[in-house]
């Protein structure tokens, strides 16, 4: 995540297309989990104006696995193994989580 206080909503920590695609997990997940593979990702962020290549999905799928914003779990198909990313945590739950890594880094960088 990086803070940049020139935007708005979802857009002040992310790229267009990961809070686009962030939006629409949060969707698909409620009421029910539903997962999505890195190739549904990117053919939904092939309509959006700041579309990327797989790979740039992939690396930003990966990067929110890291953060703890999404989790995957591994199933085989066609080809071989692929991951199914699931978010670990709905909306609020998120906005809780982006205000205290914030807060606290905000701490550690200004702790005199």
């Amino acid at each position: 995540m990086k803070f940049d206080t020139s935007q708005k909503g979802l857009l002040t920590i992310f790229k267009p297309y990961q809070a686009a695609f962030l939006e629409h997990i949060w969707k698909l997940n409620n009421p029910s989990k539903t997962g999505v593979t890195s190739n549904q990702a990117h053919k939904f962020l092939q309509d959006h104006p700041d579309k990327k290549s797989r790979a740039s999905v992939i690396n930003s799928l990966n990067d929110m696995v890291d953060e703890g914003i999404l989790s995957y779990e591994e199933e085989s198909g066609k080809g071989g193994y692929h991951r199914v990313y699931y978010p670990n945590m709905d909306r609020k739950q998120f906005s809780e989580h982006a205000t205290k890594t914030i807060t606290d880094k905000l701490h550690e960088v200004f702790q005199y």
